[in-house]
């Protein structure tokens, strides 16, 4: 494991998936062997009931102030925005796991070309997503919002990438005593 975890980020990748690809592939290996050791973790159960019950409240805030919809135009039907092949690699081995603890499905193949790996045809595919694609919020939304919006729909985010962060960190801290090495890269985006 700590050899292919290292060998991710010195590869050049010359696809843009290919190191998705990789992450997926070691989450999965990680799951499988360790999905067991978390689920009867209750300190990580509750984390992660909290977290899913924090990413709901956002999206329903998201969903009445219409940042949903406007993000989908601006992606998918205007192929704008932030939303581009690329933004993937955000996601981390941590997100996939977070995504599999929660039994959440995670798509296995680009659905709108041009576009993030994660983006479908009705706007972001997967449930726990990275930090960037829920604090970010462009002028196009900044202009949409108004005010008072805006203070809720960054208060609940708020929250929800405070759990996020916490439950990649419990992760992280539990594989690092399980495994006896030190695997920041899970974190890691995969940017060079």
């Amino acid at each position: 494991m700590k050899g292919r975890l290292k060998g991710i980020f010195t590869i050049g990748f010359s696809d843009p998936e290919e190191i998705l690809r990789r992450k997926l592939e070691i989450a999965e290996e990680l799951y499988e062997n360790w999905r067991e050791y978390f689920a009867s973790d209750s300190t990580f159960s509750s984390l992660l009931l909290e977290y899913e019950s924090a990413v709901r409240k956002a999206n329903e805030v998201m969903e009445e102030i219409k940042s949903f919809e406007e993000c989908y135009i601006c992606s998918v039907e205007e192929r704008k925005g932030c939303c581009k092949t690329g933004l993937e690699n955000e996601v981390t081995i941590n997100i996939i796991l977070i995504n599999k603890f929660l039994n959440k499905e995670i798509p296995r193949k680009r659905e709108v070309p041009g576009r993030c790996f994660f983006v479908g045809e009705r706007g972001c595919k997967i449930f726990a997503r990275p930090y960037l694609c829920r604090e970010f919020f462009c002028r196009r939304l900044q202009e949409k919002f108004k005010p008072e919006e805006y203070v809720k729909v960054t208060n609940v985010v708020a929250k929800e990438l405070t759990l996020l962060y916490q439950a990649c960190e419990y992760i992280k801290k539990n594989l690092e005593f399980l495994l006896g090495e030190f695997i920041m890269e899970i974190d890691l985006t995969g940017y060079s």
